[in-house]
C-alpha cells in the first residue's frame, strides 16, 4: 500500500511539475489558412504593381532625330517654256495660256504678247512692244473642207500679195511634233525687211491658218512656235 501511494504521489508530483512547465512556456501562434490568404494576396498585388511599373513604356522625346521633319509644302510646278530662234540666237522663255473669246481653242504664248479678237472668226496675237509684229489666227473645224483645201486657199492668198512666194519646208518640224498631222507654209518679203508668212496645219480636230507679219526683228519662229501650241 505504502509503495502504491508513493508511486501515485510521484506521478502527481510529476504531473504538477509538467503542468507548471507548460504554464510558463509560451506556445507558438497557430497559423491558419485564413490568416495566410490576405498576406498571399497582398504579396501578389505588390508583385503585379512592381511588374506594371517596370514594363510601362518610357515616354519618347518630342523631337526624333532619326525621322525627317514633316512638311505641308506642296511641290512647285515647273512653268512651261518655249524655245525659238531669232537673229541667230536660241531663246527660251516661259509662256502663259490664253483662251480665244471668238473660237474654241487655247494658245501658249510669251508674256510680252497679247491675244485679242480682230473680227468674227479671226484673232490676232500682237507683240506688245511693236504692234506691227503680229500673227492672225483662223481656226476651223473639220466639216466640209480638207487640209488640201486649206493649203490651196493659203497659196492663192499669198499669190495675191506677191508674185515672189517661197514654199517652206517643215519636214523636220513634223518629225518633232507628232501631234501635228500636216503642216505647210509660204513666205514672201516686201520692201526688203517686211515679211509675210502664211502657215497652215492640221490637228485631229481642227485646221489652223496662221498669217505672220514680221520685220527685221525676226520673230517669225517665235510666232510659229506659239502658233503650233493651238489646240
Amino acid at each position: 500500500m505504502k509503495k502504491t501511494i508513493t508511486t501515485m504521489s510521484a506521478l502527481l508530483l510529476l504531473s504538477a511539475t509538467l503542468a507548471a512547465c507548460n504554464t510558463d512556456t509560451t506556445e507558438p501562434a497557430t497559423t491558419t489558412a485564413a490568416d495566410e490568404k490576405p498576406q498571399t494576396e497582398q504579396t501578389e498585388a505588390n508583385t503585379e504593381s512592381n511588374t506594371e511599373q517596370t514594363t510601362e513604356p518610357t515616354t519618347e522625346p518630342a523631337n526624333k532625330t532619326n525621322e525627317p521633319a514633316q512638311t505641308t509644302e506642296e511641290p512647285t510646278e515647273q512653268a512651261a517654256t518655249l524655245t525659238y530662234s531669232s537673229l541667230g540666237k536660241t531663246v527660251s522663255d516661259t509662256v502663259t495660256t490664253s483662251t480665244s473669246k471668238e473660237m474654241n481653242y487655247t494658245i501658249a504664248h510669251f508674256d510680252n504678247f497679247t491675244l485679242q479678237a480682230e473680227e468674227p472668226g479671226v484673232d490676232q496675237l500682237i507683240f506688245n512692244n511693236d504692234d506691227q509684229l503680229s500673227m492672225q489666227i483662223n481656226v476651223i473645224t473639220k466639216e466640209d473642207v480638207t487640209f488640201d483645201d486649206v493649203k490651196a486657199s493659203a497659196a492663192e492668198t499669198m499669190a495675191v500679195i506677191s508674185a515672189d512666194v517661197t514654199e517652206l519646208d517643215f519636214a523636220s518640224v513634223l518629225e518633232q511634233r507628232t501631234d501635228i498631222i500636216n503642216l505647210a507654209g509660204y513666205e514672201t518679203v516686201l520692201e526688203e525687211t517686211d515679211k509675210v508668212v502664211k502657215i497652215v496645219f492640221e490637228r485631229d480636230n481642227m485646221f489652223v491658218t496662221l498669217t505672220i507679219y514680221d520685220t527685221a526683228a525676226d520673230l517669225q519662229d517665235a510666232f510659229l512656235q506659239m502658233g503650233l501650241t493651238i489646240q
